[in-house]
C-alpha cells in the first residue's frame, strides 16, 4: 500500500474527515476505483463538502446500489444536495431497501416543506406552462428538488396542459416511468389527444427495440459513406423518438419508410395536406416542434 493511501486510511479511522478527503482525492486522481470513490465521498460528506461529494459520487453511481451501506450513503449525499426526486428514482431500483432510507427521505421532505421559498418554488413548477421553453427547462430541473407528493400533484396537471412544451411533457413522463409510479395518469400526446398511462407499466426509452432498428437502417443508408451527415440525421432521429415517447411503436409502424422520409426531408413534401398519422404527417409535425425548440 502506498504511503498516501495509508495516510488517508489512518485519517479516515480517526474521523479526520478533511484530511482523509485530501489524501483520498490525490489517490483518486492517480488510481480511480469504486472503493476509493466510496471512501472519498464518505470523507467529503462527513466534512460537509456536499457538492464535491455529489460530483464524485456521480462518477460511479451504480457502484452505490450494490449494498445497504452504500445505498444509505448515496441517499445521504443526494439529500444533502436537495436531490429529492433523484433519491426516489434511484431507490425505486433497489430490491431490498434499507429501512433507514425511508426515514431519511421523509425527514428531508419535511425539512424542504419548511423552507421559506417552498410555496413559491412549488407554485412556479405547477405553473410552468406560462414560461418560455428555456424557462420551462430550468423550472423542470428545479422541480426535482420538490418532495415527491407535490411533484406528482403538479406533474399530473402538467402532463395534460397544452401549453407545456412537448419535450418537457415527455421529460416529465420519463421521470414518472423512472419513479415506477403506480398512479393512473393522463398524458397529452403529440396528436393532442389524452391517453391514460401508469408509470410502472411504461418502458424506458432505452427499452424500445424500434429505436435500434431505426438507427440500424439509417447507418446502412448513409453511415458507410457519409458519417458526418449520418450523425446529423441520428441526432434528429434521437429527438424524434424522444418526442414520440411513449407511443413510438404506434407512430412508426414502418421503420424503413420513416428513415427514407427523414433522409429525403422537404424534397418530397407534397402541396396537399398529408393523411393524419401518415409518415409525412408525423415528420411535418415533428419538424415544426423541433424548429420551435431551436427558435426558443
Amino acid at each position: 500500500m502506498d504511503r498516501n493511501l495509508q495516510r488517508a486510511n489512518d485519517a479516515f479511522k480517526q474521523q479526520q474527515w478533511g484530511q482523509a478527503a485530501q489524501y483520498y482525492e490525490q489517490e483518486y486522481q492517480t488510481a480511480p476505483s469504486a472503493k476509493i470513490n466510496h471512501l472519498l465521498v464518505k470523507s467529503l460528506f462527513e466534512d460537509h463538502q456536499n457538492k464535491l461529494a455529489y460530483t464524485i459520487m456521480m462518477d460511479n453511481l451504480n457502484s452505490y446500489l450494490m449494498d445497504s451501506e452504500h445505498v444509505i450513503l448515496m441517499v445521504q449525499v443526494l439529500l444533502a444536495n436537495r436531490q429529492l426526486l433523484m433519491a426516489h428514482i434511484l431507490t425505486a431500483t433497489v430490491t431490498q431497501l434499507p429501512q433507514e432510507v425511508s426515514g431519511l427521505i421523509q425527514q428531508a421532505e419535511a425539512t424542504a416543506r419548511l423552507q421559506p421559498d417552498f410555496k413559491k418554488d412549488y407554485q412556479t413548477f405547477y405553473q410552468l406552462s406560462a414560461l418560455t421553453l428555456t424557462q420551462q427547462r430550468r423550472t423542470f430541473e428545479a422541480g426535482k428538488q420538490l418532495p415527491l407528493k407535490e411533484w406528482v400533484t403538479a406533474t399530473k396537471a402538467l402532463l395534460v396542459d397544452p401549453f407545456v412544451k412537448p419535450i418537457i411533457r415527455v421529460s416529465l413522463l420519463e421521470m414518472v416511468q423512472k419513479l415506477k409510479l403506480s398512479d393512473r395518469m393522463t398524458f397529452r400526446w403529440l396528436d393532442n389527444k389524452n391517453y391514460e398511462i401508469v408509470g410502472s407499466e411504461l418502458k424506458s426509452l432505452a427499452e424500445f427495440e424500434k429505436v435500434g432498428i431505426l438507427e440500424g437502417i439509417l447507418q446502412k443508408a448513409i453511415g458507410d459513406y457519409d458519417p458526418v451527415t449520418q450523425q446529423l440525421f441520428q441526432n434528429e432521429l434521437g429527438l424524434q423518438v424522444t418526442l414520440l415517447y411513449p407511443f413510438i411503436d404506434r407512430a412508426i409502424p414502418d421503420p424503413q419508410a420513416w428513415v427514407e422520409r427523414l433522409i429525403q426531408g422537404d424534397q418530397v413534401q407534397s402541396a396537399a395536406l398529408p393523411t393524419p398519422y401518415s409518415v409525412e404527417w408525423w415528420q411535418r409535425k415533428l419538424s415544426q416542434i423541433m424548429s420551435e425548440m431551436t427558435g426558443a
